[in-house]
């Protein structure tokens, strides 16, 4: 346990030491901060207009400046990046415990139920997903909660395609059977063997989707099919396009807030990937030639 304990940490570190790696944390934290302590702490009221403060410019009152109806951007961004990082989450929970979970048993296991998750699989893959997306906001109404949680069903294939193809890559190594000959569960097994092969790409996997997600709820949101009483970046970025020519900088604030979030989740991702193939258990070719 302790050994497990020391690699975590050396992978923290590592990854902190990586200047990419100390930037993408950096601003995902500061993100995340910026969304739990703005609202509790900002005097405005993300939705109560004051038409004395339409369209005002960047001031000490208003940081980021004030909207068409007198409403403080900087707090309304700060409102908007909680509710889009909490929705973009539970696609991202639902995604991983639906497909992580199935490739998971399908592809140490086989058998009836690899049959039938696979078949489930194809089916969810062949559904236009923006589609299903618009048709499911017309029957449940506006709520982005339960929009990302039916697009993380749908993004759950990518889940388990991936990790499906690499258990059923790696659960028939000498190292999975030695461990079956030592008496290990299978659930052990899984715990120990397999996910550590598989968590690399599901880090990468996780970084996409919730960047996706993030661009989904967003355009959904500019699209006007939201709550329109909730703060969200798309919301902010459809009024910034109807004001573009009188007011072009409230279309700054959501799109650079989008931008470097996305931006910064690939790269967290990428460095977590790369420290982990550097300092995971690596498996030694069996070969009579080249290694």
């Amino acid at each position: 346990m302790s050994n497990k304990k020391k690699t975590n940490d050396s992978l923290a570190l590592k990854v902190l030491s990586n200047p990419l790696g100390i930037a993408s944390v950096s601003i995902i934290t500061a993100f995340i901060l910026f969304g739990i302590l703005v609202p509790i702490f900002s005097p405005w009221d993300p939705n109560s207009p004051d038409i004395y403060s339409s369209l005002t410019m960047p001031s000490a009152d208003h940081w980021f400046g004030a909207d068409s109806a007198g409403r403080d951007v900087f707090t309304r961004l700060a409102m908007s990046t909680r509710f889009s990082l909490m929705t973009a989450s539970v696609a991202v929970i639902v995604a991983i415990v639906c497909g992580v979970l199935t490739g998971l048993i399908a592809g140490y296991f086989g058998g009836w139920f690899d049959n039938v998750s696979s078949w489930i699989t194809s089916i969810v893959m062949a559904l236009p997903g923006l589609v299903v997306l618009l048709a499911s906001i017309t029957v449940i109404g506006p709520s982005m909660w339960y929009s990302m949680a039916i697009f993380g069903v749908l993004m759950s294939p990518a889940y388990f395609r991936l990790v499906y193809t690499t258990v059923r890559g790696v659960r028939n190594e000498l190292y999975v059977d030695a461990a079956r000959v030592a008496g290990l569960t299978d659930t052990r097994i899984i715990g120990r063997h397999i996910l550590g092969v598989v968590r690399a790409p599901i880090i990468i996997q996780t970084a996409i989707v919730a960047s996706i997600a993030i661009a989904i709820q967003s355009g959904i949101e500019f699209l006007g099919l939201g709550d329109r009483n909730t703060p969200s970046w798309g919301a902010m970025l459809n009024e910034a396009f109807m004001k573009i020519y009188d007011f072009p900088i409230l279309l700054v604030w959501p799109s650079v807030t989008i931008a470097l979030i996305s931006i910064s989740l690939v790269i967290f991702a990428n460095t977590v990937r790369d420290e982990l193939e550097r300092t995971g258990p690596r498996r030694k070719k069996v070969s009579g030639g080249k290694s």
